[in-house]
């Protein structure tokens, strides 16, 4: 059961009486508890919170009422439950959820008591709490009802299921159900955009009058599918309403959305129609949130920070109608402070294995790495080189499931259900958030009373105790670190690229997919391959490729090219001149530049690359069969995918400056190559997931300083760095500078360490 599926089956929470408004302090629930009303009133003689998100030393920093402040929180389906264990665990920042839905009572009329009794809760539980609310803008049933053309329709058949469904509320009256329910409003509606806006005003005017005015430190705003942004009931292909198809129309066919008339691609010339839509489509989603935030921002004078979920890249599911495909607004706005995501759900894939155990093969059986769990990376969806260079905070939500709650349904991964494994899945996913200088929430699922334990999945000594550890350090150490970039590698993508790539309901029913909904690039050259890149035993950065810059080439040593398939000639230009003469490597898959606004391009392919290709187009297994030699030792491992597709290219032989790294299985024709190209060295691979083992033989040809000396996850930056061990045994870790163990130590540059499998270690500058 995955996060979209979890939320589904959550259990009734408490309900929410009427209340007088909050300055009247009289709580028709706590008569008899004076200390409460006593919290209420301090909050009178206190100033309004203040937030932002600055850029200093090196990265985003977080400021409360002009002070910086560790960026970790805590967030809850049944928060009232929760809060104290957190508070334990070190966090004073909360991330409840807040439902407007209930607040609009009627055409321009609120009621939004209920909502100031569940803060008054939370405070009689935690005087000191500090507040990011995440604020739901879902239409209530009875505006649904009264519009009827503004609600999002549908290309294939709707599962009766998610139509008009049961409410499922948790104890701050949330609806979980609203998440899945396909009956909403189209997210191109202008007047549910108005309506809808005009609710979250008088929402932030209230609290601007309220005593809580003191405790809100900003606010994060969610809608539509999963509350993530992603249009409602992608599955069921929308949106044919009269909103959508003003707005990206003529919307086209579902048949003509789900084929492609070029195997893997679009043609851009036949399909332009189709291809335009989704352009259309994706844009409208971010003016949207855009639309949102601008309001939130001009309501709190912009003293607070605001923040959505977005930008999502790896395991972007129903990747052309949920995708968040035109993600520039976004990151260059002023009204977006942070940016929001959970970490990797990829499931596994290994015949005999539970899929929530994570661990991903190829179909060579290539193990390439796990995912959740104890030993997997944790890494994030989001391109966080990215987040960095927009000065954008990212936020990881961190919510893997927990020994206090072992169900094997749920999101926890490999070892979860025991308590030594829950701690090194925490210390994984903490320790990330220190040393890449990002911030991150905790976020549990469920509704306590119905957990086995009865308490939620991280209220226990051992768990409060690691949680604290991390805590305490990030606080103390928040103004001292530099978070500056080190990575020698850098792995660049191209969203709009799954514009003109073959639909996600291609690959239907997904047989041999970790996770499912998505498509064979989604899938093998994104998901599945950060698998490998987060592993290679060196930091990595990870960036969109139009935040690529000409500096970069000097400062990286390898790239990555994961999907960079839909280019316009400018771009390809602009690529060129950022990698001639720059001496890196860079590693090309597929079909680089092969499709742009003008037709299919093989030119662009050629001239980007410097190898002749022949284009095959007959049908067949995307699988490779390497064999090189590399200081003395042959390299020979068979990777990639047996399903067969088309295109597929080979690199035309008779060039004496190519070297050939590996062939295609059905054939003799070359599917992997090398050769020096306008100054850098040109690595063709005409399939994937690459192994680690590919991959860090790139790394040190590239001369790329390898931290580790196993296959580990490195995650780092200038001050800091954790290092998570993907196998058992000794291994030598090297750092540009002296670094210190977190459990104390000398700095130094060079750590030899005996680690199992799962172990993670953190160091740092002296502080």
């Amino acid at each position: 059961m995955n996060r979209r599926e979890t939320v589904k089956f959550l259990g009734l929470a408490l309900g929410s009486a009427t209340i007088p408004r909050l300055p009247r302090f009289e709580y028709l629930d706590l008569p008899n508890n004076p200390s409460v009303l006593e919290n209420f009133r301090q909050l009178e003689g206190e100033n309004a919170a203040t937030s932002a998100i600055r850029f200093e030393r090196g990265g985003p920093r977080l400021y409360i009422n002009g002070k910086e402040e560790y960026p970790l929180f805590a967030g809850s389906s049944g928060l009232i439950h929760t809060i104290k264990s957190f508070k334990a665990s070190g966090i004073k920042y909360f991330h409840p959820l807040i439902s407007l839905e209930n607040g609009w009572v009627a055409p321009d009329k609120y009621n939004w008591d209920p909502v100031e009794q569940y803060f008054a809760k939370l405070l009689s539980l935690d005087p000191d709490a500090f507040f990011l609310p995440r604020l739901h803008l879902y239409a209530p049933l009875w505006w649904k009802d009264a519009h009827p053309d503004e609600l999002a329709q549908y290309g294939l058949p709707i599962d009766r299921t998610q139509f008009k469904m049961g409410k499922t509320e948790i104890d701050s009256g949330f609806d979980w159900n609203c998440v899945f329910d396909v009956y909403a409003a189209s997210l191109a509606s202008d007047v549910w955009k108005k309506e809808m806006g005009n609710t979250l005003q008088d929402f932030l005017r209230h609290m601007e009058l309220s005593p809580l005015r003191s405790r809100i430190i900003g606010y994060h705003l969610s809608g539509a599918m999963t509350a993530e942004w992603h249009h409602t009931g992608s599955r069921y292909l929308p949106d044919y309403s009269n909103p959508m198809q003003r707005i990206a129309g003529p919307v086209p066919s579902a048949e003509a959305r789900m084929r492609t008339t070029n195997g893997l691609f679009r043609d851009p010339v036949a399909e332009r129609d189709v291809i335009e839509f989704y352009r259309k489509f994706h844009e409208n989603t971010s003016d949207t949130v855009l639309h949102f935030a601008r309001i939130t921002k001009e309501e709190t004078r912009r003293k607070l920070i605001t923040g959505v979920f977005f930008c999502y890249v790896m395991e972007n599911v129903c990747i052309q109608e949920a995708g968040h495909l035109a993600p520039e607004k976004i990151l260059e706005s002023n009204d977006i402070d942070y940016i929001a995501s959970p970490y990797t759900y990829e499931h596994g894939n290994v015949p005999g294995k539970q899929r929530w155990e994570s661990d991903i093969v190829d179909d060579a059986g290539n193990w390439l790495g796990r995912a959740r769990g104890v030993g997997g990376d944790g890494g994030y969806r989001v391109l966080l080189e990215s987040m960095r260079r927009h000065k954008k905070l990212y936020i990881a939500e961190m919510d893997p499931s927990t020994y206090l709650e072992p169900e094997k349904t749920t999101e926890g991964g490999s070892g979860f259900d025991t308590v030594d494994g829950t701690l090194h899945i925490l210390r994984r996913d903490l320790t990330q958030v220190f040393a890449q200088g990002n911030g991150g929430w905790l976020f549990e699922f469920g509704h306590v009373p119905t957990f086995k334990a009865k308490k939620g999945w991280y209220d226990d000594a051992p768990m409060i105790q690691e949680i604290r550890t991390w805590a305490d350090l990030g606080q103390k150490a928040r103004t001292r670190l530099d978070t500056r970039s080190v990575a020698e590698i850098a792995a660049v993508y191209d969203v709009k690229s799954f514009l003109v790539t073959q639909h996600w309901k291609a690959e239907e029913p997904w047989t041999g997919f970790g996770i499912a909904i998505t498509d064979f690039f989604n899938h093998w050259l994104v998901n599945t391959q950060a698998r490998t890149l987060n592993r290679i035993g060196a930091p990595i950065d990870f960036l969109y490729r139009f935040d690529l810059k000409k500096e970069d080439a000097r400062r990286y040593k390898l790239f990555f090219m994961p999907n960079l398939f839909y280019l316009t000639k400018e771009e390809v230009q602009q690529l060129k001149s950022i990698l001639k003469g720059s001496k890196a490597t860079v590693l090309w898959y597929y079909a680089p530049g092969y499709v742009s606004p003008s037709g299919l391009t093989p030119s662009h392919m050629e001239d980007l690359t410097g190898f002749r290709f022949k284009r095959m187009d007959q049908a067949g297994p995307m699988m490779i069969q390497s064999d090189f030699v590399h200081e003395g030792t042959t390299i020979s491992q068979k990777f990639g995918v047996t399903k067969e597709h088309t295109p597929r290219f080979a690199v035309e032989a008779g060039d004496a400056s190519v070297n050939v790294l590996g062939k295609w299985t059905d054939s003799e024709e070359t599917a992997f190559a090398s050769k020096m190209y306008d100054g850098f060295e040109s690595v063709y691979v005409g399939s994937g997931p690459v192994p680690v083992e590919i991959l860090r033989w790139l790394a040190a040809s590239a001369g790329v300083r390898l931290w580790s000396s196993k296959p580990d996850c490195v995650r780092a930056t200038r001050d800091a760095a954790a290092i998570i061990a993907s196998s058992d045994g000794e291994r030598i870790v090297r750092f540009p500078q002296p670094l210190a163990a977190s459990e104390g130590g000398a700095a130094s540059r060079d750590h030899q360490l005996d680690m199992k499998f799962g172990d993670v270690r953190v160091f740092l500058k002296e502080l």
